[in-house]
């Protein structure tokens, strides 16, 4: 798994910096690696870049899983866009052929993952809390210490945030005031997000989606974080096809159609399928009420694939441990 994490975080930098040199970066400061003659991209054990390429179910082996179950104990806070994740992590642990081996709770025991969803009381999600108070912090600054100060929570060692609407927000400040957190609380696992897409595609005004997007990606590099891309899990179809420049909205429609429907409609067999749709499956529905990506039917995909790559960051996680 580590090795795995350290490749993708290396292709993605590879990436980030070949369009960076041909792409207009709106002011963003984008390290084109030029001061690093040796080429040491210099992460460590505690990097994880969970994105597209983390989707797949056959990536986790059941002893990957309950390591998990074992030895994380999280908290995340939320609201509809970040529920997301928790649908999806939902639909697999409600479908039938996997049993328990996806299950998960606020419960802290060993059979199931350890989550406490919405956990941290005070302040819902980054979104609101995009301000300085009275402690000179951001909100969600202030109410996460309170948080992790309370002997009651000594257990917990990952804590996850998640944007509602990223546009307008101050992308800048979101990453220095995690960085404090990362700083007074060295035992814990922090994990950077970016937001959703709002049919802006690739646009890189200052504040806009993309622009905050990209400073997060690069923040990440630059410090050896650990980030969800919850953007770039949401861009590519599961055959690996772009979308995000085609001003994607958050239920997968983009300049053309809409690519859930037209991957299920050409796989119609494929588990995936059966996840989104229960089609073929006794005793399962299908995913039911991703929030923003539940019309049509077909873009509650979006949730699955969100569920998918929220167990590879768990698995990555309890590797880290």
């Amino acid at each position: 798994m580590k090795l795995k994490v350290l490749f993708i975080l290396l292709a993605g930098l590879c990436l980030f910096v070949a369009c960076s040199n041909t792409t207009d970066n709106g002011g963003l400061d984008i390290d084109d690696g030029n001061d690093n003659p040796d080429g040491d991209s210099g992460y460590d054990g505690s990097s994880i870049w969970i994105d597209h390429s983390d989707r797949l179910l056959s990536s986790l082996s059941d002893s990957e899983l309950d390591k998990a179950k074992q030895l994380l104990h999280i908290a995340y806070n939320h609201t509809s866009h970040g529920s997301q994740l928790i649908t999806g992590m939902d639909s697999l642990e409600e479908f039938p052929s996997f049993f328990d081996l996806y299950s998960w709770g606020s419960s802290d025991n060993s059979s199931s993952l350890h989550l406490l969803d919405g956990g941290i009381p005070g302040i819902a999600d980054l979104s609101q809390g995009d301000r300085i108070d009275e402690n000179g912090v951001t909100p969600w600054v202030t109410h996460t210490r309170a948080f992790l100060d309370d002997p009651d929570n000594e257990d917990i060692n990952v804590i996850v945030w998640s944007w509602c609407s990223i546009n307008g927000h101050v992308a800048k400040r979101y990453v220095d005031n995690l960085e404090i957190l990362v700083a007074e609380y060295p035992h814990i696992q922090f994990v950077f997000m970016t937001g959703h897409s709002e049919g802006q595609g690739e646009d890189l005004t200052e504040d806009s989606v993309h622009y905050n997007n990209e400073l997060i990606r690069q923040h990440c590099i630059d410090n050896n974080r650990i980030l969800f891309d919850f953007a770039d899990i949401e861009s590519y179809d599961p055959d690996g096809d772009y979308f995000w420049d085609l001003d994607m909205a958050d239920n997968l429609d983009y300049d053309g159609g809409n690519w859930a429907v037209e991957w299920i409609a050409e796989n119609p067999n494929d588990q995936l399928t059966q996840l989104t749709t229960g089609n073929g499956v006794d005793g399962y529905d299908g995913c039911q009420g991703t929030a923003h990506s539940d019309s049509p039917q077909e873009a509650n995909l979006n949730g699955i694939l969100k569920g998918i790559a929220a167990w590879n960051l768990w698995v990555a996680l309890a590797e880290n441990l």
